[in-house]
């Protein structure tokens, strides 16, 4: 849930930053009247805090795809099973 929530934002930060530049500014000024009083590095600033964000969120959420237990084999059986803890980060 966390890794969608953080491309969404993503997607929005990218928005920002692409309504940052002037001549998509004018586009969409037509479209959203409220951005006509916003000044263009204003919404550059925001689309990069926006971007920090979503960075942070996607970072924070696991792949989910790690097993909790994989087995220990020795030839063709299976032994034991090992448990994956969270990787330390040095």
């Amino acid at each position: 849930m966390t890794k969608t929530i953080g491309y969404v934002v993503g997607i929005i930060g990218i928005l920002f930053l692409v309504a940052s530049v002037k001549p998509v500014n004018t586009i969409f000024v037509g479209f959203l009247p409220l951005l006509k009083g916003i000044a263009t590095y204003y919404l550059l600033g925001a689309g990069i805090i926006i971007l920090l964000v979503a960075i942070v969120l996607l970072r924070g959420s696991g792949s989910g795809k790690q097993p909790a237990e994989v087995p220990i084999y020795q030839g063709k059986n299976v032994v034991g099973f090992r448990r994956m803890g969270k990787k330390r980060r040095r």
